[in-house]
């Protein structure tokens, strides 16, 4: 399993493209149609999908571990707050640049 400083850093990775962030479900296709997270064929994901994608197939509980850390930092459900008319890839990749902030502070000695 990753830690969760390494699954935000994939998250990063992950959104480190454009066109790589999505709304309204987990993961997409390049059409744009929705596909499982793990599907060879998903190219974009959403704050959930990103975490799950990140975390691995073995970890299924990490998502679960991230809710409540996101929510405290935005004040709202994390996939509520991705799917806010306007959001925008980089506000999410802020988002996980935060988040790893905080993982890097905790961590130093």
């Amino acid at each position: 399993m990753f830690t969760e400083l390494e699954i935000v850093e994939r998250c990063l990775l992950l959104f480190s493209k454009p066109g790589r962030w999505t709304q309204k479900t987990c993961a997409r296709n390049r059409s744009g149609k929705p596909v499982p997270v793990f599907s060879q064929e998903a190219r974009s994901f959403d704050i959930e999908g990103a975490i799950r994608r990140a975390a691995g197939q073995d970890d299924r509980g990490a998502y679960a571990r991230f809710v409540p850390i996101i929510k405290n930092q935005l004040g709202k459900h994390p996939f509520d707050w991705n799917d806010q008319t306007g959001r925008h890839q980089r506000d999410v990749v802020r988002m996980f640049e935060d988040l790893a902030d905080e993982y890097r502070f905790k961590e130093t000695p």
